[in-house]
């Protein structure tokens, strides 16, 4: 099976080489086919020309830079998708909150499913900020909250409707597009997957504290933390109403 592996970047010139580096491991170890896509959303610190001097000795990097584009990571990771050679696609943070080895799992798995999401949380997940020496991120409570709610709502089988960490089939593309900003366009992408009948599996990992950089979701409790809220009320409630005319259709 081949795969192409999508890292949506933003100024992470402090250790994207090492996540590189990390995924190429894993595939030259099971000896697969794959591709790194990196969507770069025109970062400032260094991270373009890093990419680019690294991939001029390795063909299997492919390096797309949004210029002049609004910042939005559901846009960078469509515009992976359409230039995605394989048909395992996989996503994840660029940051190794979403540690590589699980890429395995993925791996493993595919096979037997359409879709596996990793998420934190199944009983057997881990969070970085059960460590007492590490402090969790405000966002928390919000993504904990609004997880709860989608699983109450929309389907009781899946715990995290914002994981943004998954190995998917290519073909569930054709004809759509991910839309919304961080946690919201993972919502529609369930939702979208549920309506096509995927067989969806979740398996439990334990994500990590960002290594350096700073966060693209932090959140400050402020108006723009109040519309972000909001935002993500919307997008539950848009999904739970195409969920029920999708229902009521196919009675």
């Amino acid at each position: 099976m081949n795969y192409s592996v999508i890292l949506p970047t933003l100024n992470e010139n402090g250790h994207i080489i090492s996540l590189i580096d990390s995924i190429t491991n894993i595939f030259k170890k099971k000896k697969l086919i794959y591709e790194i896509v990196i969507v770069d959303d025109n970062s400032t610190d260094g991270t373009i020309d890093t990419i680019t001097n690294y991939k001029k000795n390795n063909n299997l990097i492919n390096l797309i830079i949004r210029k002049n584009k609004k910042k939005n990571l559901a846009k960078s990771i469509n515009e992976g998708i359409k230039e995605a050679k394989y048909e395992n696609i996989i996503w994840m943070d660029a940051d190794f909150q979403h540690p590589p080895k699980y890429i395995e799992e993925f791996i493993d798995r595919i096979q037997k499913h359409d879709a596996i999401i990793a998420s934190r949380f199944l009983e057997l997940s881990e969070r970085y900020f059960q460590d007492k020496e590490l402090k969790k991120d405000i966002n928390e409570n919000q993504s904990y909250f609004y997880n709860k709610l989608c699983k109450i709502f929309l389907f009781k089988d899946i715990t995290d409707y914002t994981s943004g960490f998954i190995c998917v089939k290519k073909f569930f593309f054709e004809e759509f597009e991910l839309k919304g900003f961080y946690g919201d366009y993972f919502v529609n992408l369930i939702s979208h997957l549920k309506i096509k009948k995927a067989n969806i599996l979740e398996i439990p990992f334990k994500d990590s504290k960002r290594v350096s950089g700073h966060s693209k979701t932090i959140v400050k409790i402020n108006i723009k933390y109040i519309y972000t809220c909001l935002r993500y009320l919307l997008t539950l409630s848009f999904n739970i109403i195409k969920i029920r005319l999708n229902y009521y259709k196919n009675k």
